[in-house]
């Protein structure tokens, strides 16, 4: 309750500045507030041997407030700013921790004809290079097509929930950072991101690095990313969890058909993760759309060498541009020695090798 009373009136003063500057601001300035909308009702096949009903908050994407806005400084330059915050739509819970408000992301910065310098709280480059550009699962499907699977000892710093987004595809913040990100060079784009650890003594202890490149042509794309993200809980802000990962995309007319390979390493232990997703996507109609996804994961010996095979679907239906209704689905089987299914966004692990999880719900942006 404290934590949603601080939310209730951050946002009430964050109104009152964003009201106040975009009436003193000129006609080349503007401020935005937006965001998204996501509910419905859902059922898992087994979480620890017992069914469950349960209310579903953003399945497809995550709720989210937005306050954006840029200030034109002449001769193609810009001030621009982003403050935006994640939240449980069922409890008014905010995401990312006791007194977290923006955990999706904040920033403040510069762009040119050259590119945009922002320095905050950012996402890295395995969402911005390779989910913005639609080579992952989860862009078709959602965070069910997210990556996690039975992989309990892999755990990631970001998350209680073991694996849970453990090649970062899904959207996951880094504090403390600056990044670059090119224009469009006639389909060519780039960026890089450094977070700074932060620890006295040392440069390198709890640091962070990401790059990435896509370039687009035509219906075609294909993309490469990597990040490197050290944290205090493995050896001492020494080590952390390094991803690399390959996208392409074909999309033509009514049609999208994507593929994406991660590979997910923790530094400390040697355990490695290797994620892949074949995704097709046909539009039968402006508003009826239909996603299919075959996503096989598969860890090395140190994590028992256990695989796992997910099919996930998605169905949505558009009242209007703003506003959907979806069934999303997925099923998981996974193999190997102790090896419990877990789809990604799924309250707990399966006591078996399969789970089944589905949602019908509703999304409405602003």
């Amino acid at each position: 309750m404290k934590n949603h009373q601080h939310f209730i009136c951050a946002t009430a003063l964050i109104g009152t500045i964003v009201g106040a500057a975009s009436s003193s601001a000129h006609a080349q300035s503007k401020v935005e507030i937006t965001g998204l909308l996501d509910a419905g009702v859902g059922y898992v096949s087994n979480v620890g041997g017992n069914n469950s009903y349960r209310a579903n908050p953003g399945i497809f994407r995550p709720n989210a407030l937005i306050f954006r806005g840029e200030e034109d400084l002449g001769g193609g330059n810009k001030a621009l700013f982003y403050l935006g915050s994640l939240f449980s739509i069922q409890s008014g819970t905010v995401f990312g921790g006791p007194g977290s408000l923006f955990s999706r992301e904040s920033y403040v910065g510069l762009s040119n004809q050259y590119g945009k310098l922002t320095f905050g709280n950012q996402r890295d480059f395995m969402f911005d290079t390779l989910t913005l550009n639609k080579y992952p699962a989860s862009f078709a499907a959602g965070s069910y097509a997210a990556h996690q699977g039975p992989f309990p000892s892999f755990t990631v710093p970001y998350s209680p929930q073991a694996a849970f987004d453990f090649d970062r595809v899904n959207g996951e913040a880094i504090a403390n950072t600056v990044k670059f990100k090119s224009v469009d060079f006639n389909g060519l784009t780039f960026g890089a991101m450094y977070g700074f650890g932060e620890t006295a003594g040392s440069v390198g202890k709890s640091s962070s690095t990401s790059f990435g490149v896509n370039y687009d042509a035509g219906p075609v794309g294909i993309g490469a990313a990597y990040t490197m993200s050290k944290a205090p809980s493995i050896n001492n802000g020494n080590d952390g969890i390094r991803n690399v990962g390959i996208g392409a995309r074909y999309e033509t007319g009514k049609f999208l058909i994507s593929a994406l390979t991660t590979f997910t390493r923790n530094t400390a232990t040697g355990a490695l993760i290797n994620a892949n997703d074949i995704s097709v996507g046909y539009s039968f109609t402006p508003a009826w759309t239909l996603s299919t996804i075959y996503t096989y994961m598969r860890g090395n010996e140190r994590l028992n060498s256990v695989h796992a095979n997910q099919l996930t679907s998605m169905l949505s239906y558009r009242f209007s541009k703003r506003t959907m209704v979806y069934v999303d689905a997925a099923w998981q089987l996974a193999s190997g020695r102790a090896a419990y299914a877990q789809v990604n966004a799924s309250p707990g692990a399966s006591n078996n090798a399969r789970q089944f999880i589905s949602t019908f719900s509703m999304q409405h942006t602003f």
